[in-house]
Parts: C-alpha cells; structure tokens; sequence
C-alpha cells in the first residue's frame, strides 16, 4: 500500500479537521520544579512539520520502520516531535524503553492511546484499549484460555490447518504469494482453534476476504464519512465479522475450544467476560493477531531463503526432534530482528523519567520496536536488549504471545520436517519489508515450491 502526494494530502486534512482542537486544548504540563518547560526543553529533536510534527513520517507505510532508524541516528536514543497534534517522544534506545516501560507497570502512570479510528476498529472492549483496573480484569480473565498448557487443547485442531496449508503450497503450480498464503493459513489455524470443527468453510472463506478490508482500514486515512474511502470499508468489514462471531458463540458450547475457555472464563470474585468482551478480544487478540505472526513467518522464510546453511541446519534439528529448541530460538531472533508492530504509543498521566530526559504528562511515548530492533544489531547493553520487544513489554506484555509462537513453530515444523517441502525464491522480486499493517515484502514474497 503506497502514499501518493494526493493520498497524504488527504490524510493530512483529514486529520487537521478531526483533531486540530486537540492543538490547542492540551494543558501546559509544568515539571517537577513548577517552572514549566524545562524538561520540554532538555529533550532532544525537532518535528519536520507545524502541528502535524511527525505524525505523516510516523504512519506512512512504507516509512514507518526507515523514519525511526533516520531519527535514531541524528537524535539517539529518544527525541521529541508531536503526534496526532499531541506533543510526544518517541522512544527507541533499549535502556530508555526499558525504563519507561518499568515506569508504566506502576499504576496511573500510562494508559493506551489510539486514534479514535482505531478504537473503533478493535472495539471499545478490547484489552489494547482499556487501562487501569479494566485491562487488569480483562488480561486476568483471557490469559486463562491462553496459558501453554490451555494451548495444548488446541494443537489437534490447529495441525489440521498446518497441514492443509503444507498441501496447498505443494500443490501450487508456478511462483505464488507466500505473503496471502500465510496470511490465510494463520487465520484457518486460529479459528479452529478458537471453533474446533464448529466453522462452516464458507464462512471462514467470507472472514478471510472481511479481515483483508479491516486491516487495509488500519493505515487508511480515517475518512469514514466517505462511503467508497478504505476506513469506511473496514467498518463495514468489522462489522460483518462481529455477526459471524455472534453466530459462532451462540451455537458454542463448553468443549475445550479456545472460545469456549473464553465464554466460561471467571476471576477471584466469580465475574465473566460480556458478549461484548468477548467479541472485541477474540478480534484483537485472534483476527488481529493473525497478520503479525504470518508477518514473523514470512521474515522466517526470508530469512532461511538467503541463508541455506542455517535452513539446512534447522531441518536436521527437527528431524532429530528438535531437542534444544533450536527452531523456537530462531523465530525469537526472527521477531526480535522484524517486528511485526512498528511501533505503539502511551498516554502519559505522571511524568515519566528515563536516561536523559523526562516526559510531562499529558504527552505521548512512543515505543519505536523497528528502531529499538536496529539498535540491537550494534549495541553492547546486552542486558536491556534480553527481552522480545515483538510482544510489547511492561504490564501490557501480550497475552496471546505463547498461542502465536506456538501456531509459528508448529507450522514451521511441518514446513521443515520430512512432510514439508522446499522453497526458491523468484529472480527480481522486491524483497525490501514494508509495514502494511505486517512487516512483509513488497512484492509479498514470490516463490516456488519444488
């Protein structure tokens, strides 16, 4: 997905209309010594534009990843900008976002922020959306259903996809997409998971071809009012795959499937999660998460594409039962080097301090994954780079992590194993990595199974 001059000029009035009072109704934030903008001052950087500051540069696709490692070698490790007509840093040194991060687990300190276009895309009640008490509740409540012992109850059903995927690719004739052949294959695997045998083909068919609309809508200018702009389409999108869910969750019963350990989920004080709920988390935390671990899959195949001895190497593990896990630490290389998420932004509601500088409340941090992820490559603080930045941090760790990786390992298992297959890269293919939304190839990695 590309930005044209006109396309940006859109976006850039469409969010000038949208939030350009938001400019002018922030407080001013005094620092800790009362005089005001002492600490606005000691932060390094420069936003590129009035008002917007980086926010085009931020969000466009193409750019996303390039514009923090720009930034992060003319300003370091952090630098200030504004963002959505909200003053912000942006955060990519791994000791700085290690200690922000630390800072956010203590209560009142942070909360999610996104868009209002984004908030109506993965619901109100989604556990990205909620702070506070609210997404404590919700983390309690889901992460129940996805512990690796409750994904134990999943695997059979997830490695009737896996193989159905492995099938397909041997049956394809000529180069062919591994981007849209992941993609629809992490969907098969988490809806059958989430259903069991309970989803009617046609319907999964139908969810396939709504999720593509809603996530086209992610990096769309917000244009909802325009019935024909790709926003509007995702909301349409949405709310067709709101309808399956409802369907699906009214004929779901307590069998062990990863819905029904949703549905009859309860906490310490007995409380379960609404229709509501449980409709915008199976979303953000399924649907949503089925574009970011085909992302890492498709940096896997990438990656053992222009490498053959480490493939080789891989192939032999699994052969042998993979005893050390060898597979499990080259995905975590995998998503450490191309995150899926380039980025994700907090609220500040008490200022927040960090090697080198302190943010007000009132502004944004920005967590650059993308930027963090190049500063891993030469830096020497091994110890603030340990943790996997892919999955988020602090107390907004993702609660789905153990069901994507495991979906990943496991596919990747039988793409290598003595019932896969391999794999040549078509000649002259675009192979530079783009966010759209997914860390994927330009021309969504042509290849040829063999």
């Amino acid at each position: 997905m590309r930005f044209s001059l006109f396309a940006m000029a859109r976006l850039a009035g469409a969010l000038l209309v949208l939030a350009l009072p938001l400019a002018f109704l922030q407080p001013i934030t005094r620092g800790p010594d009362g005089r005001g903008l002492i600490a606005r001052r000691a932060l390094p950087g420069r936003a590129k534009l009035p008002i917007f500051g980086d926010t085009l540069e931020l969000l466009k696709p193409e750019n996303m990843a390039q514009y923090q490692l720009d930034r992060r070698e003319r300003w370091g490790g952090f630098w200030k900008t504004s963002v959505l007509f909200k003053r912000a840093v942006v955060v990519v040194g791994a000791k700085q976002m290690a200690e922000a991060m630390k800072q956010e687990a203590r209560p009142g300190t942070m909360e999610a922020f996104f868009p209002p276009h984004h908030q109506r895309l993965f619901g109100v009640n989604s556990i990205l959306m909620v702070s506070g008490a609210s997404h404590l509740r919700l983390r309690n409540l889901i992460q129940k259903a996805l512990t690796p012992k409750a994904i134990q109850r999943y695997q059979e059903y997830m490695d009737t996809s896996i193989d159905e995927f492995v099938k397909g690719c041997k049956q394809s004739e000529g180069h062919f997409p591994m981007v849209r052949q992941l993609q629809e294959a992490m969907v098969r695997i988490v809806v059958s998971a989430l259903f069991g045998q309970n989803a009617d083909e046609e319907e999964v068919d139908q969810l396939i071809l709504n999720l593509r609309a809603w996530a086209k809508g992610l990096l769309s200018a917000p244009l909802t009012f325009v019935p024909w702009s790709a926003a509007s389409r995702a909301l349409r999108a949405r709310k067709r795959v709101e309808d399956t869910l409802r369907n699906w969750i009214s004929r779901s019963k307590e069998d062990g499937t990863l819905l029904s350990q949703l549905l009859y989920a309860k906490d310490e004080d007995g409380s379960t999660l609404s229709m509501e709920e449980v409709i915008d988390n199976v979303f953000t935390l399924a649907f949503a998460g089925t574009d970011t671990t085909a992302s890492s899959l498709s940096s896997a195949f990438l990656r053992l594409s222009r490498d053959v001895a480490l493939q080789a190497e891989l192939r032999a593990a699994v052969a042998e039962g993979d005893p050390g896990d060898s597979l499990g630490a080259f995905l975590g290389e995998v998503l450490k080097d191309n995150p899926p998420a380039p980025f994700a932004m907090r609220l500040v509601k008490e200022p927040v301090s960090f090697s080198g500088g302190e943010v007000p409340s009132g502004w944004l941090v920005v967590y650059g994954f993308a930027g963090r992820c190049a500063e891993a490559k030469d830096s020497q603080d091994s110890q603030e780079l340990s943790s996997n930045p892919a999955f988020g941090g602090g107390p907004r760790l993702c609660p789905g992590r153990f069901l994507a990786t495991e979906a990943a390992k496991r596919l990747m298992q039988a793409v290598l194993g003595p019932e896969g297959f391999t794999w040549q890269l078509k000649e002259g293919q675009d192979l530079r990595q783009r966010y759209i939304p997914g860390f994927f190839p330009a021309d969504g990695l042509l290849m040829k199974v063999q």
